[in-house]
């Protein structure tokens, strides 16, 4: 690092102001300009002392740990929190920060937290490693089934942790292989040493990305850590690129706070636009809302209003799934950039069509039409094969939709009757929803097709997936109604000569939709964006 004096702390400056001004300096100043930081983003003040507000002390001997600890602005919140206590108390702080240019600021950031509160009667220690986090804690994973061998626990964990993607052949891929699958973030590894780091009774508040309520990469994951320990706050910000914007991170992000060995009760969410944390919603939902006991996939949703709860208790009474009704979902085969010499501009002799997202308009599927000289066709040859699929009736759906879209799901049906092609190509960013074993019906596909153009499944989907992509997985769990509601929903839909802006209010009545829910989704959907 940079021989330069650290900067004292001013005079009535905050322990949290000053250990953000010292990641400010390492930032702008003193971090190697040809180094890249390895996923580490500087927690702001008023998330780090939102966070620490999370905690119930009651005891007067405690111990904290802060794992990817930075200049220590997370323990200098919670430091922060004990004064305003007013009550003296005895604290050991253990902080993990591996990177030895920000250790002299960590430090001196935990020298200060230690002077405030023992001059007002505390007594503090704190233990700066200088480790990787991960690696140095192997023996709490070393038991059969990852049960926990350590031999300190603790009382609290705050944390940020770093954010980046794991191969599977690192080390920590191979210590945690329980829990993995394809090719997870590093901040879920923090997440489950953390966890198993947690004395009885303990709490524990990190702030990551929302990615790990769902999806596969994090299955495993999910059913070891609601095991482990119980979920009793979430909180979601609406902007996805606000909170660490400084370092232009662009992630929907949460804070979620956990206690181990307490009890399934009731959980707390709450909503905010941006870091200034101005709380915009509040509701307090039951543990089964947020794990649902049916899935077995222990997806976490996150309901934001009662709206949201509403919709959630309708659709989980829902008693089926595309499995249960024979139809999978799979996605496009076509990798534009690895079947590019396969691609056509046009449909020419030995060639098929070739569907992308912006052929999908208005729940029809319109080919050709041309965008950003997205090529039409594929070659039709043995070696494409592969890649190509019959022409059947087939429920089209964007595996990616853009955060401000008013729906997160968008999908079209390619009538087989009105294709008149034998093969067609799939390109890669659009899934498919089809039947193995012979063929979706019109009145299947269209049904199948307008409920997932809903608002209500709409509003089901956010509040189980943080993220613009649409994962097989999830659509695969989603429950649905009886098959012959689908139809039902499916023939007075396919038979509509214009389909109206609000599916809802057309189809809702089949579902037995309530005229005020029906009456709020419109006001979501088709109103305001939300």
């Amino acid at each position: 690092m940079t021989t330069m004096k650290i900067p004292e702390r001013r005079t009535n400056e905050g322990l949290v102001e000053y250990a953000e001004r010292l990641s400010a300096l390492y930032s702008d100043v003193l971090r190697p300009k040809d180094i890249k930081p390895e996923g580490q983003f500087f927690t702001p003040k008023q998330v780090s002392t939102f966070m620490a507000e999370l905690f119930e002390i009651n005891q007067d001997k405690l111990t904290l740990l802060d794992p990817g600890a930075g200049t220590g602005v997370l323990s200098a919140a919670f430091c922060e929190k004990l004064l305003n206590r007013k009550k003296p108390a005895s604290l050991v702080i253990d902080a993990f920060e591996n990177d030895p240019e920000i250790i002299p600021l960590l430090k001196k950031v935990l020298q200060e937290c230690k002077k405030d509160l023992e001059e007002k009667g505390s007594k503090v220690e704190f233990n700066v490693l200088t480790k990787d986090f991960i690696l140095t804690n192997e023996t709490y994973l070393s038991g059969p089934g990852l049960f926990e061998k350590g031999e300190k626990f603790y009382d609290f964990v705050i944390s940020n942790p770093p954010y980046y993607k794991v191969g599977t052949e690192s080390r920590y891929s191979r210590m945690m292989a329980e829990l993995i699958c394809g090719q997870p973030n590093i901040y879920a590894f923090f997440m489950t040493m953390a966890a198993s780091m947690l004395a009885d009774k303990g709490e524990m508040v990190f702030i990551t990305p929302r990615s790990f309520c769902s999806g596969l990469y994090y299955k495993n994951f999910r059913k070891w850590f609601l095991r482990k320990v119980r979920i009793t706050r979430i909180h979601i910000f609406e902007s996805r690129k606000d909170i660490f914007d400084k370092d232009e991170v662009l992630q929907e992000n949460i804070i979620i706070k956990v206690s181990k060995n307490g009890k399934e009760g009731i959980v707390t969410i709450t909503t905010s636009k941006d870091k200034d944390l101005k709380v915009l919603g509040r509701i307090e939902v039951d543990y089964s809302d947020i794990v649902s006991p049916k899935n077995s996939e222990s997806f976490i949703r996150i309901p934001t209003s009662e709206l949201d709860v509403k919709i959630l208790h309708i659709i989980d009474k829902w008693p089926s799934t595309l499995n249960k009704q024979g139809v999978q979902i799979s996605t496009g085969p076509v990798v534009d950039f690895r079947a590019k010499e396969h691609l056509r501009q046009d449909l020419t002799k030995g060639s098929v069509p070739l569907l992308w997202m912006h052929n999908m308009q208005n729940m029809r599927v319109v080919w050709p039409s041309k965008k950003n000289k997205k090529p039409a066709a594929i070659a039709s040859t043995e070696k494409t094969s592969p890649l190509l699929l019959p022409v059947k009736n087939y429920v089209l759906l964007k595996r990616f939709t853009s955060k401000e879209q008013k729906r997160r799901l968008d999908s079209a049906v390619l009538k087989q009757s009105e294709f008149p092609h034998e093969s067609v190509g799939i390109e890669n960013h659009v899934n498919y929803i089809h039947k193995p074993k012979g063929n979706l019906s019109v009145g299947e596909a269209f049904g199948i097709a307008a409920l997932l153009n809903t608002g209500l499944i709409d509003n089901y989907f956010r509040s189980l997936n943080g993220h613009t992509q649409v994962n097989a997985t999830e659509i695969r769990n989603l429950p649905l109604p009886d098959l012959a509601v689908i139809k039902k929903i499916g023939e007075l839909v396919s038979k509509a000569k214009e389909l109206p802006a609000d599916l809802d209010q057309m189809i809702g009545p089949q579902l037995g939709l309530d005229a005020e829910i029906i009456e709020h989704l419109r006001e979501r959907y088709n109103g305001k964006n939300r």
